[in-house]
């Protein structure tokens, strides 16, 4: 059966006959048909343009939901990375520290021991000298001033 248009309603012709139907409501009648079909018509085509625009959007949507997926995908193995490479990070920067820590105590430490050194020589130093000081006082020390003179004549001497 073949498609049936408003215009194949419109101008289909019927054969009179002496019973037949009024002509006027049959052609009304057809009139209305024809209107209703090509109102029906009208509406499936614009119906079916949306539903092509409904597709091409949603093919659309489905495009940017692959790409937003995938934008996240890679967003999650980045902030992965960057974990992964800020623990390393961290790990070697801790490791770095605990090592100049060592140092630095070992380096506190040598100081120390020659601070005490040098103190322990300093103190053996001093007290050499002051020994050799004081063994070396009676050497230089003053004589002792000498006793007063007496003279035979009974008297005291006096200077003149």
């Amino acid at each position: 059966m073949a498609e049936l248009t408003p215009n194949d309603i419109v101008n289909k012709q019927f054969r009179h006959t002496l019973r037949g139907y009024a002509q006027d409501e049959v052609d009304e009648f057809l009139q209305q048909a024809a209107e209703a079909l090509y109102q029906a018509l009208e509406d499936a085509l614009r119906l079916r343009q949306q539903l092509s625009e409904l597709r091409a959007r949603l093919e659309q949507y489905e495009g940017t939901e692959n790409l937003i997926k995938s934008a996240l995908v890679m967003a999650e193995r980045t902030a992965e990375d960057v974990r992964t490479a800020a623990h390393r990070e961290a790990e070697l920067i801790r490791r770095e520290a605990e090592e100049r820590t060592r140092e630095e105590r070992a380096a506190t430490e040598e100081l120390r021991q020659l601070r005490l050194r040098v103190m322990s020589e300093l103190h053996a130093m001093l007290t050499a000298h002051l020994n050799l000081l004081e063994s070396q006082a009676s050497r230089f020390a003053p004589a002792p001033p000498p006793a007063p003179e007496t003279r035979a004549e009974g008297g005291t001497r006096h200077d003149v």
